[in-house]
């Protein structure tokens, strides 16, 4: 699913170039869970938004499913992004003119998609509800508590069923118990969806249930 060459990734500044990941590669199957951990500061937002081609890499490749997508112009890579990538931010990115139920179905508006107009709103629906928002679905983000938008944001990851589903610190505001069911939620899209997950954590408990764990250290993937 994911296969990452020798990718490195610098930015200009007023001392020079400051080069966040070097010769970086990194391969993920189709089914397979990895967490990428590490201090703050260290890349891995970077790293993150280069697998979801929100960036582009310095040097080096990024294959997405057969797809070569550090080559991609704006608009391919806007398209791709939306038919095949779920993304999980920290920062939730949700509308706040929106009610939660209108968040989730947000992705849908890109058009294109061959699916009636009932059943994406049963998936969303069915989403929220597996997240504990079955209550909420009416509800504007202001009125929701941070964890609960964190939710809301993941079941809107969902609503184009994904191949890859990237998440930053997905369980980051959440108490221990939500955090263990939306790990399980996750844990269980990848497996029977066969969804490549990719998770970026400072949550130990996380990143041991994931298939793999990757520590970033001066740019690179140690494993």
């Amino acid at each position: 699913m994911i296969e990452v060459s020798r990718i490195s990734k610098s930015y200009e500044t007023a001392a020079g170039p400051l080069t966040v990941l070097r010769d970086l590669d990194f391969m993920v199957g189709a089914a397979e869970s990895v967490a990428i951990v590490g201090p703050s500061g260290t890349g891995k937002t970077t790293f993150l938004n280069l697998l979801g081609a929100l960036d582009r890499p310095s040097s080096g490749t990024i294959t997405i499913d057969g797809v070569s997508i550090d080559a991609l112009e704006a608009e391919a890579a806007a398209r791709f992004r939306n038919r095949s990538i779920g993304f999980i931010f920290q920062l939730h990115y949700l509308l706040p003119q929106c009610t939660v139920l209108e968040n989730v179905l947000v992705p849908r508006l890109a058009g294109g998609w061959d699916e009636p107009p009932a059943t994406t709103r049963a998936r969303a629906e069915s989403l929220l509800e597996q997240v504990g928002l079955q209550d909420r679905m009416q509800h504007r983000p202001y009125q929701l508590s941070g964890g609960e938008q964190l939710r809301a944001a993941i079941a809107r990851s969902l609503i184009n069923q994904p191949k890859l589903l990237l998440a930053d610190e997905p369980t980051g505001s959440l108490d221990p118990a939500t955090g263990e069911r939306i790990a399980e939620l996750l844990l269980r899209t990848n497996e029977h969806a066969r969804v490549a997950l990719v998770v970026v954590t400072h949550n130990p408990a996380l990143a041991q249930r994931m298939g793999k764990t990757y520590r970033l250290e001066n740019g690179r993937l140690v494993g």
